[in-house]
């Protein structure tokens, strides 16, 4: 008779193969027939998630030690298939846990007005920006960092044998050593290179970009790709914003990190107005200020509140 671990391997593999409704019912059956079963399900479940992360080298040594002590179980002969499920089983039976076991974990969040640089063990830095949130996780075979919201620039150390994947909701970055920048707010994502290459996995499509190249998905999972200038990339890491025929309303939007202001357009042709220019993230008073003198903008003010509309 199947032990827990071995009952949960085995609704994880016909998972995958797909359901039918009955098996639901029966999965769903045993998962609420005993605390341990969904415990047991949902840690290897977690577990066969991160194995998806280490590098082939790394599963190709952690199956090779699975099947070396396989053969003195009946585990695989117990198994529709011997698949990455069972394999994850069997690779912690044998001791290769540790391959899933954070060496180093820390959660980093940044306030307002604050950036922080993080040197990480490895040597690899982020610069997170401000309104920031993230947590990372080391292990040895890969490393790991889940992007809750904000942005941040990535210079990654080169560790061909620990890749380096940043998860946010709806997508995967992979590297291997490189620099690049990553924003996540507002249900929008966008990747830029500064230099190297990098894997980025959305709706299962991979793109792979260089340096200069930009992609971005906004919230309807709209795809597009551009090419960005270098000293671009991440302005606002050296203090300032660069705007190229950028909307008022995106860029205000970019100065609302920074500030804490209530923004009101007379309709919605003002707030598409066009704006181009470098301004620093400390000076939203002189971007203001430029603003009528340059484009056909009135800016009422009052305390932090700012209502804007066409001359």
């Amino acid at each position: 008779m199947k032990n827990i671990d071995e009952q949960a391997i085995s609704w994880l593999i016909k998972e995958k193969e797909g359901l039918s409704q009955i098996e639901k019912e029966q999965l769903e059956y045993w998962l609420e027939e005993n605390p341990s079963h969904k415990k047991s399900y949902d840690t290897n479940k977690l577990l066969r998630q991160r194995f998806s992360n280490l590098s082939n080298s790394t599963k190709e040594k952690l199956l090779e030690k699975a099947n070396k002590g396989a053969k003195k179980t009946k585990f695989i002969e117990r198994t529709k298939k011997f698949t990455i499920a069972a394999s994850i089983f069997l690779c912690i039976s044998f001791g290769a846990d540790y391959y899933f076991v954070p060496v180093y974990s820390q959660n980093f969040v940044s306030a307002q007005q604050l950036q922080n640089t993080l040197t990480l063990p490895d040597n690899s830095k982020i610069v997170l920006d401000v309104h920031s949130n993230l947590n990372i996780n080391y292990y040895k075979g890969s490393r790991n960092v889940d992007f809750i919201d904000g942005r941040a620039v990535f210079y990654v150390a080169k560790d061909k044998e620990r890749p380096f994947i940043i998860k946010t909701k709806d997508a995967k970055i992979e590297v291997v050593g490189t620099a690049f920048e990553v924003s996540n707010f507002d249900d929008n994502l966008s990747v830029t290179v500064k230099e190297g290459t990098v894997r980025v996995s959305f709706d299962r499509k991979v793109t792979y970009l260089n340096q200069g190249d930009k992609i971005f998905v906004d919230k309807n999972k709209e795809l597009k790709f551009a090419k960005t200038e270098l000293e671009n990339i991440a302005s606002w890491e050296k203090g300032f914003l660069v705007f190229d025929k950028t909307s008022l309303k995106d860029s205000l939007k970019e100065f609302s990190r920074y500030e804490d202001i209530n923004i009101e357009y007379d309709n919605s042709k003002v707030a598409q107005i066009p704006i181009t220019g470098k301004f620093s993230t400390n000076d939203f008073d002189k971007f203001l200020l430029a603003l009528p003198k340059i484009y056909s903008i009135t800016v009422d003010k009052n305390q932090n509140s700012l209502k804007f509309s066409k001359k």
